[in-house]
């Protein structure tokens, strides 16, 4: 359940990515478009100049605030299933799961260690 939940939150934070970057591109696009062409609305040279440093910084703060935005709700999109995962809490495992190691050996016991009951011990292949 966990796993599914991560799998949909990437999912959430590549479709919201894809949205934050074609707002960023509109707006870096008409942004620009505006402060070159603001030569149309203003027909004095320091109004126009001001006017296109205005659009200009308007445009900046806008593509910085889309970035910030975008970071924001990302995280809140992760902090979902992280969220969640507390709540639902670990999965159980099976005890049969870790039965194909055989016996787990304390590595500070040492000297040899009395087979566990219903298995046969281990044979030892000797150098003649």
């Amino acid at each position: 359940m966990k796993r599914l939940l991560w799998i949909l939150a990437w999912i959430a934070v590549a479709v919201w990515s894809l949205f934050a970057w074609g707002a960023y591109g509109l707006l870096d696009f008409f942004g620009g478009f505006a402060a070159r062409n603001a030569d149309m609305v203003a027909g004095h040279p320091e109004s126009v100049e001001w006017l296109s440093w205005a659009l200009m910084t308007l445009r900046s703060l806008g593509l910085g605030a889309i970035v910030v935005v975008w970071g924001l709700v990302s995280l809140v999109i992760l902090a979902v299933p992280a969220v969640l995962g507390l709540f639902l809490g670990g999965s159980r495992r099976e005890p049969y799961v870790d039965d194909w190691r055989g016996p787990r050996i304390d590595p500070h016991i040492r000297g040899p260690v009395p087979p566990s009951p219903g298995q046969h011990p281990i044979r030892r292949i000797e150098k003649r």
